[in-house]
């Protein structure tokens, strides 16, 4: 089944689903529907390693989940979760929602922060929410991510 070639037979389905459409017999476009998908699930079976390997590469290369706003990273869920109370270059001023009266969040959101030696201060208030990031900018200019994340702030920065 695995070294069988499937594309005359899905070929012939396909045609087979279409052309039926002219003839208006339901039972015999129902019988080739059910070929073509009976095939077209039997070929995707055959390539299942190639497909899954494709979606990937196509996720990564194209970056659609990006385009259409599903985070990626640890970092984006941060930043998707946020508002954009302020933005100065060198200060900036985030509010979360999810950080009013939650300790666990404030030291998981500490601890990722600290890994970023380009920022000189992240000071957090669960009080509020806020999340105030100090840093020089001509130091984060080194870190392609931190410059992503500086252009998205501003991007939506009330202010």
């Amino acid at each position: 089944m695995k070294k069988m070639s499937l594309g005359i037979p899905l070929a012939v389905g396909m045609t087979g689903t279409v052309l039926s459409l002219v003839t208006g017999s339901k039972k015999i476009h129902t019988v080739f529907g059910i070929a073509w998908t009976a095939l077209s699930l039997a070929h995707a079976y055959q390539y299942k390693k190639v497909m899954k390997n494709n979606v990937r590469k196509g996720f990564s290369q194209m970056n659609i989940l990006n385009a259409v706003g599903i985070p990626t990273s640890k970092m984006d869920w941060f930043l998707k979760s946020v508002t954009v109370g302020s933005y100065i270059p060198g200060r900036i001023r985030v509010y979360s929602k999810a950080l009013i009266n939650n300790a666990q969040l404030k030291l998981k959101v500490e601890e990722t922060m600290a890994k970023y030696n380009e920022l000189d201060k992240v000071t957090i208030n669960t009080i509020t929410g806020s999340v105030l990031i100090e840093y020089q900018p001509a130091k984060i200019k080194t870190n392609k991510e931190l410059c992503e994340i500086e252009a998205y702030i501003k991007k939506r920065a009330n202010r």
